[in-house]
């Protein structure tokens, strides 16, 4: 990737004729090295990490397994994506070992899903998987939909200081990652977001909620 860099720089400054000293490339291969370098640190630290707070060793079904896993692991956290979003990455990898095991093609699919999400979009998600994942309200039995999306939107107002119109917004982000849908609501409100089956597996595997206070907890210390 370095030598890409420097090369695709070197190109760019000589197809539109602009002059290029050699040390000014020299210097940008230094810093892209220099910033990909804490990156990776930064997702190995939460890595460790998340497996130090653990239940139990994790356990690879192949090395062929354990490289892809690492590797797009990895990959995230050279991209630059966000602290959240690495441990939640670093959660499913320790959580899927813990639980129904860990294969490269489930974690994969969790990677795209998370790596890209928004701190917002972590927010109302973990809110919908709180909810997601009380019994049923007998008293909202005749429209469960509706009374689920109104209550999501009073937590996260209340607790988060979303306002209901911004929370819709990021919600129907979130159909992109498949983890929300949209179904019937009510006259007032014809269609409202609500969980698909998808976010009940990722419960399986991590609280949205938990890890947002233990990223939290850990920029405090």
């Amino acid at each position: 990737m370095l030598e890409l860099f420097s090369a695709l720089m070197s190109d760019y400054m000589s197809s539109n004729n602009i002059p290029l000293d050699a040390t000014v490339s020299t210097a940008g291969v230094i810093a892209l090295r220099a910033l990909l370098k804490k990156r990776a640190q930064n997702a190995r630290d939460i890595l460790l990490e998340e497996i130090r707070l653990g239940n139990r060793a994790i356990t690879f079904k192949s090395a062929d397994e354990a490289a892809a896993i690492i590797y797009r692991y990895m990959r995230a956290g050279e991209e630059g994506a966000a602290r959240t979003n690495l441990r939640l990455l670093a959660r499913v990898i320790v959580g899927s070992a813990e639980g129904p095991g860990l294969y490269a093609d489930d974690f994969l699919r969790w990677a795209d899903i998370l790596a890209g999400l928004r701190r917002e979009e972590v927010i109302v998600l973990g809110v919908m998987q709180r909810l997601n994942d009380q019994p049923p309200n007998p008293e909202h039995a005749e429209n469960p939909a509706f009374f689920f999306w109104e209550q999501c939107q009073a937590i996260l107002n209340a607790e988060y200081l979303i306002e209901e119109h911004v929370s819709l917004a990021y919600t129907n982000a979130l159909l992109r990652t498949g983890l929300i849908q949209l179904v019937s609501g009510s006259m007032k409100t014809p269609m409202v977001p609500l969980p698909t089956f998808a976010l009940r597996d990722l419960s399986a595997i991590l609280s949205v909620e938990g890890i947002l206070r233990s990223e939290q907890g850990a920029v405090a210390v």
